[in-house]
């Protein structure tokens, strides 16, 4: 269960802090901003710790009197478990909060990961499950936030009493301070004379270009206005974890518009965007590639402009370079293209609907870029030719991006439309022509480019699979996750007998608060090399692990080795499996199955249409992604990590599966690798 964050006020207050070593000194570091009376306590004390001023620094080991007068906090960073455990007991019967370094479970309050700018303070915690991780979102945090954040904040505490003599209504106030928050944070600095946004209007538009791919290409600034925003109006082609990104309060409208495909007329979007802002909303109107190349951002942001909107738009990376650089073609090269022509390939301004002056274009030097133009394509070639172009001029059509149907074809101006219509193609697409057109700078050959994977399990499972796949060349989605929750009490095995662990989670979650010199002398079994590691990194090597990596092999494995009658401890998820007990019971050996975390799912599983392969790393995991409302799209196939697992799924589905050879990440990728490599040949 995740711990409430407090805010305490420690100016002035007394603070013990018990140690004098480098943990000792990394609290007071953290505490010392906070204008707190701090008093050390040890018997020696590091050379850095003792040269920070202001401190009191008391040379002697912990006394129960050291307790008064009465701190308001004891922070016990002793490297004496036993010294800092009478501490914490002390302290829970006077009722002074507590923290024991790498102890949770003694503590009554957590150190948070901690952010810092001015008065602006943030305190990240994961419960004491995962230090790392807090640091990890500290990082990222300190990220997102602007260097004069402090001058920002001045600004709006200016501004706050500055409206509260013009707007008495609390709720118009709040959204004006809001739009002032938000401008600070787009110029990141308070606004100059001419910069603020009228207050009392707080409708706004933000033409946001979405990039031609996966929500990663992005900018930071068309991310954080969807974070920021009150309603999304998207199209066709938008990564859905853009739309995720938006708060969970906002509108999200669709008014897909592409060529082929019935939508919202361009009238309507303007009239949408226009009503929305009126009833004071910040909208983005969010967009595939840049508003503003063949995006009709121009004709919106007019639309807005005259109808008084405030309006401004956010750049995007474009299909037209975007969509090739994705197949390995730079739209400019030294020595082949110095130029670059971006042409729409359908338009209404002409007979044919084809783009002006074909046979000018025909006599440009560099790169033709057409967008919107496949069904127009053998009329734009046959139009070139005729002006003049070489029909052996080097031509691709690539359908990337977000594409349902990705799709990269080459060949010559003469025989590019004949090998489109072979390829069956479909919109949209970009057309390139021009000597760039036969380069290849993308995957270099990589055996899974163009394959898309669905991948569920944990953040440590799908990590691994993720980087795995896409070195590969694959394109990867997290369509199923769920979270590592540590259960706060358990029983402590016994002092005898094997202590069992199923995976490198159960190692971490239980060495996450225990010093492992003291388990050194246990005889521990791990299902797998990976698991071994993990133990390892705490500085003990398991005396045993299987050839072959599932549980019903551990469980022999430990049952030929052990003693007879010798008590086995399984430390391990609450979504465990039954074989690997059953097999030591029925061998003789008493178990004692611990379970010491949960597997929690984070949300419902994603849409798994226009995936190639979906894996599950275990049974539990198959369950629960079946349980969460989980569906397998026609033509996907089912990838496990092992023979459990494939038995749990068989239960749900009919479709085809694939078994990895070993209860291995890596091998569940060569699984894929394999076969797509028989599927082509």
């Amino acid at each position: 269960m995740p711990c409430f964050p407090m805010f305490v006020d420690l100016k002035g207050k007394r603070i013990l802090v018990l140690g004098g070593g480098k943990v000792a000194l990394r609290k007071v570091k953290k505490l010392q901003p906070f204008g707190g009376k701090i008093n050390v306590v040890a018997p020696r004390v590091e050379p850095e710790l003792e040269a920070i001023p202001g401190l009191e620094i008391s040379r002697h080991p912990f006394r129960l009197s050291d307790l008064w007068p009465r701190p308001e906090l004891v922070i016990a960073a002793t490297d004496d478990r036993q010294v800092n455990a009478r501490a914490a007991r002390a302290c829970r019967g006077l009722r002074i909060p507590v923290n024991v370094a790498d102890n949770g479970s003694d503590s009554s309050f957590l150190f948070p990961a901690l952010v810092e700018r001015g008065d602006f303070c943030a305190g990240i915690s994961t419960g004491g499950d995962s230090p790392t991780a807090a640091v990890y979102f500290k990082e990222r945090f300190e990220e997102l936030i602007p260097e004069r954040l402090e001058e920002i904040l001045c600004f709006l505490d200016g501004k706050r009493e500055e409206l509260k003599k013009t707007l008495p209504d609390q709720s118009a106030r709040a959204a004006a301070m809001r739009e002032l928050l938000d401008t600070c944070l787009e110029l990141g600095r308070p606004p100059e004379k001419g910069e603020e946004p009228k207050i009392g209007f707080t409708g706004s538009v933000t033409l946001v270009g979405a990039g031609c791919g996966k929500a990663d290409l992005i900018t930071v600034r068309g991310l954080r206005a969807i974070q920021r925003c009150q309603a999304v109006v998207y199209d066709d082609l938008i990564d859905p974890k853009l739309l995720e990104a938006a708060p969970e309060t906002a509108r999200r409208i669709y008014m897909g518009k592409r060529s082929g495909v019935a939508g919202a007329t361009q009238e309507q979007i303007n009239e949408k965007l226009i009503a929305l802002a009126r009833e004071g909303l910040r909208v983005v109107r969010l967009k595939g590639g840049d508003p503003y190349l063949f995006g009709r951002g121009g004709e919106e942001m007019l639309a807005l402009r005259d109808a008084g909107i405030p309006c401004r738009e956010i750049p995007g990376i474009p299909s037209a370079i975007g969509i090739p650089a994705e197949a390995g073609i730079p739209v400019t090269h030294r020595k082949l293209s110095r130029g670059l022509h971006i042409i729409t390939g359908h338009t209404a301004d002409t007979a044919e609907g084809l783009p002006g002056q074909v046979d000018v274009l025909a006599k440009l030097s560099g790169t033709l870029v057409f967008l919107m133009g496949l069904g127009a394509l053998p009329k734009i070639a046959a139009g070139l030719m005729a002006g003049g172009k070489a029909g052996d001029t080097p031509a691709a059509v690539i359908s990337g991006g977000n594409s349902p149907n990705p799709a990269c074809v080459r060949g010559t101006l003469e025989t590019i439309a004949q090998r489109v219509l072979e390829a069956k193609v479909q919109s949209p697409a970009v057309i390139v022509i021009g000597q760039v057109a036969a380069m290849d700078l993308g995957t270099g050959g990589k055996i899974l480019s163009g394959v898309r994977v669905g991948i569920t399990g944990t953040e440590t499972v799908a990590d691994k699979e993720k980087s795995l796949l896409e070195a590969l060349g694959a394109e990867t989605d997290w369509v199923s996750r769920w979270e590592i929750r540590q259960r706060r009490e358990y029983p402590e095995p016994e002092d005898r007998g094997w202590l069992v662990f199923t995976s490198a989670n159960g190692v971490n979650v239980f060495f996450g608060n225990r010093a492992p010199e003291a388990w050194r002398h246990r005889k521990f079994a791990v299902i797998g090399p990976a698991t071994g590691a993990a133990l390892a990194a705490y500085g003990i090597q398991a005396a045993l692990c299987p050839g072959v990596y599932t549980g019903e092999e551990l469980a022999k494995a430990i049952a030929a080795q052990a003693e007879a009658g010798e008590p086995v401890t399984l430390l391990r998820s609450s979504q465990g499996g039954s074989a690997l007990p059953e097999i030591l019971e029925q061998a003789g050996h008493p178990v004692t199955d611990i379970p010491i975390y949960d597997p929690i799912p984070s949300g419902k599983p994603g849409d798994t249409g226009g995936l190639d392969y979906l894996t599950f790393a275990s049974a539990g995991g198959v369950e629960m992604f079946f349980r969460r409302g989980g569906i397998v799209a026609g033509g996907v196939k089912c990838v496990c990590i092992g023979k459990s697992t494939r038995d749990a799924l068989c239960r749900h589905t009919a479709g085809p599966i694939l078994t990895a050879a070993e209860a291995t990440v890596e091998s569940l990728v060569a699984a894929i690798a394999e076969d797509r490599n028989a599927a082509r040949g």
